[in-house]
């Protein structure tokens, strides 16, 4: 058995759609996932069961949604040691 990483997602939800897509119910897709990743890493009933409907319903990705309201995280044109120098310094 393993567990999963941080950012496994991915895995066990692309696995969640085949086992969707092929008419397996979510009860038998949360045991399979119990049965590889451990009880601790596997994906919960509850989160089969969401994904497992989600698919039925015609999504396609496997990756999450933007969260609405999320800032978006760019690199700041302005070096911290600049900023420093400039507070450092003394205005006349």
């Amino acid at each position: 058995m393993t567990s999963l990483g941080k950012n496994s997602k991915i895995e066990p939800r692309a696995y969640v759609k085949i086992r969707t897509l092929l008419g397996k119910s979510a009860h038998e897709i949360h045991l399979d996932l119990v049965q590889v990743y451990t009880t601790k890493g596997a994906l919960s009933y509850a989160g089969v069961r969401r994904w497992a409907q989600r698919f039925r319903l015609g999504r396609k990705s496997i990756e999450d949604d933007p969260l609405p309201g999320a800032p978006i995280r760019t690199p700041s044109p302005i070096k911290p040691c600049a900023i420093k120098k400039l507070t450092d310094e003394t205005h006349i």
